[in-house]
């Protein structure tokens, strides 16, 4: 085939009426399927556009409605796999893209689905991130439509302007627009990397407790607001303690969180060894199974997660342990600055409903809740998949944060 009739039937592809269905549902597929080309072909209908036949808008139409169609598609297979995750991770493709899918969507929530747009792979990572975390489905359409719609007029843009550019040559025009598309995505990749790097490096700093111990100041300005709330068990993992901060329904949970008043992340977090150890006993509503729980009387060591948060994000993450709606003036905001160290209380006779001061760090308290009852006072249960793979995860993030311990709780 020669290259003029190969330029004739692109042309006639491409200016056809037929072109924005095309456009529609290669935008749709590549939300589900990443190989689908479909910035490509826009970027090439735009720059035949430029001498007028297909229309730009409704190129742009086109390319938006498929794109937040073929989204909404692979946030619902995410909703979909967060009810199944556990029996999911029996094939390790499955899992790395579940873990991945998680990582990617932030908690920053409706920014990550605009700019997961524009990042290599992040589009479907993020749709079905937000499927994973519960995302309702009315803010997902919302953020989506906003980052299709600007992606649409991004890729069209670039096309116009590579046909505008070379206008008669549009074969040209096509790979300038292509070329341009990448060296804008490139530079944008290349410098979330280096962002990226260089605030981990700031954030391994600045979480080390010598560092936190030096800030006098500091601490002592937190020592009336602020807790060290540490996790033994599913809520070592940040990403599911965050469920609890800003809402949403961690992966393989029965049950989606309201949040909490503040929805802000930890100021900190550091890795720390309990002396006791963790067992299962009970039936849990959001897992099924048994929950963890954690005994000081039973010779450990456990890992555990410690995070800086106000007292009255503790109080309203207790709350939703208790399968209670947070609420103000809660109790616990005073309580757990007027019980020592080494002390504990009881709010009720169900599980998570015993709040344990472990120590101080610099008057800020050390706090946790768990059971009335002992490892040898009950049956232990058997703990379900999906609770056991966020126990390893958070177990996993411990272990990767070791340089941040603070100093074993001992007192109790």
């Amino acid at each position: 085939m020669s290259m003029e009739l190969a330029l004739e039937l692109l042309a006639t592809t491409l200016t056809s009426p037929w072109v924005y269905l095309l456009i529609a549902v290669a935008a749709a597929l590549d939300s589900l399927v990443p190989i689908v080309p479909s910035e490509t072909l826009l970027i090439t209908a735009a720059t035949f556009a430029a001498a007028g036949q297909p229309h730009p808008a409704g190129l742009v139409l086109a390319a938006a409605s498929g794109a937040l169609f073929g989204d909404l598609a692979a946030h619902l297979v995410g909703r979909f796999a967060s009810s199944g995750v556990g029996r999911l991770r029996r094939w390790t493709r499955i899992a790395e893209l579940l873990d991945s899918a998680r990582t990617a969507f932030s908690p920053r929530g409706g920014s990550v689905l605009i700019a997961g747009r524009f990042v290599p792979g992040g589009r479907s990572l993020a749709t079905i991130g937000s499927g994973l975390l519960g995302i309702p489905i009315r803010m997902f359409l919302v953020w989506d439509g906003i980052g299709s719609l600007a992606w649409a007029l991004y890729s069209t843009g670039i096309g116009l302007i590579g046909g505008t550019i070379f206008e008669g040559r549009p074969l040209l025009g096509v790979a300038v627009g292509i070329g341009i598309a990448l060296v804008i995505t490139g530079s944008a990749e290349l410098v979330r990397r280096l962002l990226r790097g260089r605030s981990r490096r700031r954030e391994r700093s600045g979480r080390r407790f010598d560092d936190l111990r030096g800030r006098n100041v500091m601490m002592e300005g937190m020592s009336q607001t602020h807790v060290w709330y540490v996790s033994y068990g599913s809520n070592m993992a940040r990403d599911r303690l965050a469920c609890y901060l800003q809402g949403g329904r961690p992966p393989g949970a029965k049950l989606t969180y309201p949040g909490a008043r503040d929805s802000s992340l930890p100021q900190a977090e550091a890795g720390i060894e309990l002396p006791g150890t963790i067992y299962f006993a009970g039936e849990s509503k959001v897992w099924g199974g048994g929950m963890a729980f954690y005994d000081h009387s039973v010779p450990g060591p456990t890992p555990a997660k410690a995070y800086l948060i106000t007292a009255e994000q503790f109080a309203d993450v207790a709350a939703q342990e208790m399968n209670r709606p947070p609420e103000p003036d809660s109790p616990l905001e005073r309580l757990v600055f007027d019980l020592p160290p080494g002390s504990s209380h009881s709010v009720g006779p169900g599980g998570y409903e015993t709040l344990l001061v472990l120590d101080d760090v610099n008057g800020v308290p050390m706090v946790t809740f768990t059971a009335a009852h002992g490892s040898a006072d009950i049956e232990h249960t058997q703990p379900q998949e999906p609770y056991l793979a966020m126990l390893r995860t958070g177990t996993a993030e411990v272990r990767a944060a070791s340089e941040l311990h603070l100093p074993a709780a001992a007192r109790v």
